[in-house]
């Protein structure tokens, strides 16, 4: 599902985008504060931020606790990029989680991981254990990546919503010719993650 992201947010983002690698600051509703070092950050389970680590550039170190907290959109940690990335894109002030900038550039990648796979045998109908060693596969938690395109547009790409997005990203880096001759020529693209393709156009369509 598209969602068109705000002008002034697309420029904070781009100056961000390009800074973020030089130091260490987060950015809140209102103000951005630059750090000599973020230390640490904590979650809860439903995303809100409950602890936060900083020393200030006069070098006092700063330790917030849950409402202390003010309402942080980005925050830049060595180099990582870490965005409030809202459950629905439609509705930007609801439910969120914080997840990471995995892709830099004209096309934009965040991803928020929270899955944990585990594998255990296979059960009989008399409650023991499959004797051939088959393993069954069960993965639990949440999953999110958002895809931001140059004119501001936010997509959803994972789940079954992915399908239409993937088309329309698609069509879009396929404007581009030498990153679309490459795709159909070089058959790494059959295999590699979706962040390594969006990594080789942005490459080669700056």
């Amino acid at each position: 599902m598209p969602f068109n992201a705000p002008a002034t947010l697309i420029g904070i983002v781009f100056f961000v985008s390009t800074a973020c690698f030089a130091q260490n600051y987060f950015i809140t509703n209102n103000d951005s504060v630059p750090c000599s070092s973020i230390n640490f950050f904590n979650t809860n389970a439903q995303g809100k931020m409950i602890e936060l680590e900083y020393v200030t550039i006069a070098n006092e170190v700063i330790r917030l606790k849950k409402d202390e907290i003010p309402v942080i959109k980005i925050l830049c940690q060595d180099g990582a990029m870490y965005l409030r990335m809202p459950l629905q894109l439609d509705k930007p002030d609801g439910y969120y989680r914080y997840g990471k900038r995995l892709v830099h550039g004209k096309i934009r990648v965040d991803v928020f991981d929270d899955v944990t796979t585990s594998f255990r045998l296979k059960e009989n109908f008399d409650g023991s254990y499959n004797s051939q060693g088959v393993m069954k596969e069960t993965r639990e938690g949440m999953y999110m990546r958002h895809v931001t395109m140059p004119d501001g547009t936010v997509y959803e790409v994972d789940g079954l919503k992915a399908i239409k997005s993937l088309k329309s990203i698609r069509k879009y880096m396929f404007e581009c010719e030498p990153y679309k001759k490459e795709y159909f020529e070089n058959p790494k693209y059959q295999t590699c993650t979706f962040e390594e393709a969006v990594i080789d156009y942005n490459a080669m369509c700056p």
